[in-house]
């Protein structure tokens, strides 16, 4: 629409870019403050699309952010592991200094001078790539705010070197010990994986395979199998598309709200209605 999330996208890069300079392999690595203006256009841009693209399911789907087949109010998986991390023995291993804090203050920052609109991160991506650097992505499938629809479209706009072979890659199930727990395109040293029956946390809900993805990553074998060294060429073989499917899980709740104002009267839809939207 006319002003809305990706016209403001639009404005915000027309605003900024001729005041930024990426990193390329070619270029210098230069990079210049943004001015108020230009910040506050990149800030406009990232509320608009914050409020009326990604919040309409918070108001109006009753599901969790991190988990959508819990409640919004669901605190799953908490926060335990801060305890944990606060351990005087944890934090020695870890070589660190400062107690581990759950605050948002960073997001905000980030939220308040437009880096979620710029700069293109994607473009740093690309850069990784073309250096040879390992890139490694995985999602958890029932993740709402870091969707594996997002990231897949995003592992595929990807525009490097060896683009055209990793969108020609297909899909293999990702294995561990003889279990599937995913799915996952990779070619050379860029990979996209799809976890099943995860949220937010992959480690939280699929401990085993998390580690895993995390070793085969770090010791650079494949992603699918973690049995073969990955090379320049390694492409997976499968399916298309990603196209494992996960049953449907009802809200404890009967019944969401629908236009909590006194503006409108009170409507409520069923949650077996919300479950296709």
């Amino acid at each position: 629409m006319l002003n809305g999330c990706r016209y403001q996208i639009a404005l915000c890069r027309a605003s900024a870019e001729g005041d930024y300079s990426y990193y390329h392999v070619d270029a210098p690595i230069t990079e210049k403050e943004l001015t108020p203006g230009q910040l506050q256009v990149c800030n406009e841009a990232a509320d608009m699309c914050r409020d009326n693209v990604e919040s309409p399911y918070y108001m109006y789907s009753g599901r969790g952010t991190y988990d959508i087949r819990h409640p919004a109010d669901d605190p799953t998986p908490g926060v335990p592991f801060a305890d944990y991390l606060n351990l005087p023995e944890i934090q020695q291993a870890l070589g660190v200094t400062l107690n581990y804090s759950g605050s948002n203050g960073i997001y905000y920052q980030f939220q308040n001078s437009g880096d979620f609109i710029f700069p293109n991160f994607r473009l740093d991506l690309e850069w990784l790539l073309d250096q040879d650097v390992r890139v490694s992505l995985a999602y958890g499938d029932a993740d709402y705010i870091c969707n594996w629809f997002g990231g897949q479209a995003i592992s595929l706009a990807v525009d490097y070197t060896h683009s055209k072979e990793f969108r020609a890659a297909e899909y293999a199930p990702m294995m561990v010990d003889g279990t599937e727990y995913g799915e996952v395109r990779q070619y050379g040293n860029f990979s996209f994986a799809r976890v099943y029956e995860a949220g937010h946390e992959i480690p939280f809900y699929q401990p085993i395979a998390a580690l895993a993805y995390f070793n085969r990553t770090l010791n650079h074998y494949d992603i699918a199998t973690g049995e073969e060294f990955v090379t320049a060429n390694l492409t997976t073989e499968g399916t298309v598309n990603a196209t494992h499917t996960n049953s449907f899980v009802p809200l404890t709740s009967s019944t969401v709200e629908v236009f909590p104002s006194p503006i409108y009267s009170a409507t409520t839809v069923t949650t077996s209605t919300m479950a296709g939207y």
